[in-house]
This record gives C-alpha cells, structure tokens and sequence, in this order.
C-alpha cells in the first residue's frame, strides 16, 4: 500500500509561494516527483523557471511564475491564471518568507513593512484569490501556511519575522474556523517547520544588514548551524506533505523538535510565566553576550 501522499497528490494542481529555493523548493520537487502539476511561483521570475526545468526534465509537470506576494494585484493574476488553466488547486501552499535582524527599536521601519507585507499580507492575499475560487471549484482541496516553530515561541533579535509568524499562525486557525462554517471540502494546516537547509539568514543579512554585533552574531550562529544541521529541503519536504495528506493541521518538519516548542509555549502560558532568558539561547549558540549582560 503506498502512502497518504502518493494516494492524494499524485494528479491535481499545486501552487507554492517562494518556490525556487529551500522549503518551498523542496516541496514542488517532491509534489511534482508524485505526479502533481505545480506551479513554481517566486519573485525571483528566473530561479523559478529553472526549478520548473528541473521538475520537467525529470519527468514531472511544472510551470513557472513571477510572483511578488506583497502585491495583491498579481496575486490575483496568478489565481486567476492558473484556474484559467486548470480549473481546479488542489494544494496551495503560501510558504514564502524573509527574516530580519536586529533589536526591535533599531528595525528600519522599511525593512518592519516588507516583513509584513511578505510574510502576512502575501498569506492574506493569497488566501483572498484563492480561496473563493477553490470554494465555487468544490473539489476537495488543502491550504497549507508556513508559520515555523518561531511562531510558537519568541526569540530575540527577530522581532518582524517573529511577530510576523505568529500573525501566519493566528490567520491560519481563524481560515480553518471560517471554512469550517462552509460545506466546502478544503483542508487547513499549519505548517510549524523547524531548521531547513535555505539562504534565508543571508538573504536577511544581505538585503537588511543590521548594525547589532549581538544580531549579527546571532544571524552568523543560525546560519552555521542551518548548513551543519539544517535538513535536506527535500527530507523536511517529504515528511511534511505526507502529513498533510494524512489531514493533520499541525504540521512538522521534525515531530520531537517541533512538538517540543509546542509543548514550551503551552507550559509558559499555563503556569503565566515570562518569556525565557534569551542568554541562555546566546550561550547555547556561542554567541557572546553584550556587555553589561553577563
């Protein structure tokens, strides 16, 4: 008998966000490997029609397409577009994000707006193109949101990505309260991935630089640890659509890590503790700490 994923994604359409490198990329080379038809949506227009390539030239179905999540105008260009095409999506996965380093009084707030506007206006507006057309569609159907461990507990120096996680989390469970007050047929989960092999801390650092020797280290630390210890996108990609096809709503990418920080936030909220001493997470990382803190 063959898994959950390959009974339930091995025809239909999937569309992610921010496919053409780490998490997202992993989970179109998987879907696509299944038999899925996916739709490689990436702002990097480029990177994502040789992602498409690759899924092609070994077999699979893909189509390319630049997308900028912030702007809701081509989000709806890309609804549309691929319901044109196809009539139907199966599996939406917003999974595209960007992070950002510093003290939260030393954000730019250039740099606060596009956190958001990526992280939580892209869900927000990919959910409002979306989700009506898979409603009047009526097959049965899956959205999947990428919050991350980092929305069930708070770390420092990562406010905007931090509070914009938490905002992904929050949205995804009021979607699964709202479509549960409908008859349609469509599945929400929350993805809360761990640590997945990705650019994203130099992408931060290169788009964002923060001026903190502390942020920096940090950043310095997480991407060490994300090339030494990070899993294979591919791996983290397997496991979690298999999840999803099972009909979970939380989602992981390592079920004792992930289930571990759940397990935190609730006992910090049941026993109405502050949040942890986040000297304790420089110390673990070898990270040192600021002077006068020590």
């Amino acid at each position: 008998m063959g898994s959950a994923a390959q009974e339930r994604f091995s025809e239909g359409t999937a569309v992610v966000t921010g496919a053409a490198a780490g998490i997202g990329e992993g989970l179109v080379r998987h879907l696509g490997s299944l038999g899925m038809t996916v739709v490689v949506a990436d702002i990097d227009a480029g990177r994502a029609e040789s992602v498409a390539g690759d899924i092609e030239a070994a077999g699979g179905r893909a189509e390319a397409f630049g997308l900028d999540v912030s702007r809701s105008e081509d989000v709806e260009a890309l609804a549309a577009a691929v319901f044109d095409r196809h009539g139907s999506v199966e599996l939406l996965v917003n999974n595209a994000g960007i992070e950002s380093a510093g003290l939260l009084w030393e954000i730019d707030e250039a740099r606060w707006h596009r956190v958001m506007q990526v992280n939580v206006d892209g869900v927000f507006y990919c959910l409002k193109a979306f989700v009506p057309r898979m409603i009047d569609a009526g097959t049965p159907a899956c959205i999947a949101n990428l919050s991350s461990v980092g929305g069930l507990n708070c770390v420092a120096v990562q406010s905007p990505y931090i509070v914009s996680k938490h905002a992904v989390l929050a949205m995804t469970e009021c979607l699964y309260q709202d479509l549960s007050l409908t008859d349609a047929p469509i599945q929400v989960s929350a993805v809360i991935p761990h640590s997945v092999r990705s650019e994203i801390f130099l992408a931060a650092q290169r788009e964002a630089p923060s001026t903190n020797p502390t942020a920096n280290a940090v950043f310095d630390a997480m991407q060490r640890d994300n090339v030494t210890k990070g899993m294979d996108p591919l791996v983290a990609a397997e496991h979690m659509i298999e999840q999803i096809a099972q009909g979970h709503f939380w989602i992981h990418s390592d079920d004792e890590i992930c289930s571990a920080a759940a397990r935190r936030r609730g006992a910090q909220l049941t026993e109405l503790r502050p949040p942890s001493d986040p000297r304790e997470m420089l110390t673990r990382m070898g990270v040192p700490l600021p002077e006068g803190r020590r």
